[in-house]
């Protein structure tokens, strides 16, 4: 009996879950939900509840996917992408960011001009482009 069960044993493979969580070592969900992200902000679903169907992810990751392709985190993506870091948690951590990026990449030249003129020039360059050096 006991010499079946170890040649039975040594037979006996496992099988890999039909679910599997991660796919060439990055996390299946954060993939499906930037799929669906990119859809939606290139305007090729109307949704994100649309472009969340059609990839298999959750409107809430699609959300979060969104703000991380608007505040141009690559890194930040990189690491939600290999499982470092949550892709809500990061999300939240980026959301200013997209903000300040959208909003500088929508507004007119005068626009930018006349902002940095009520910052100041001395606080923008002081406070965003000699941190940023």
């Amino acid at each position: 009996m006991l010499q079946h069960r170890l040649a039975h044993d040594r037979r006996v493979r496992h099988q890999r879950s039909s679910r599997r969580h991660f796919r060439d070592r990055k996390c299946a969900a954060v993939i499906r939900a930037l799929t669906a992200a990119r859809l939606y902000l290139g305007g090729n679903v109307r949704t994100l509840t649309e472009a969340a169907a059609s990839c298999g992810s959750s409107v809430p990751y699609v959300r979060a996917a969104a703000v991380l392709i608007r505040a141009e985190r690559t890194v930040l993506m990189q690491q939600a992408l290999v499982g470092h870091v949550n892709l809500l948690k990061a999300a939240r951590e980026a959301q200013g960011l997209a903000r300040l990026v959208q909003a500088y990449r929508t507004a007119a030249p005068t626009d930018r001009i006349a902002f940095a003129r009520v910052i100041g020039p001395t606080d923008l360059f002081d406070n965003v482009i000699a941190e940023a050096i």
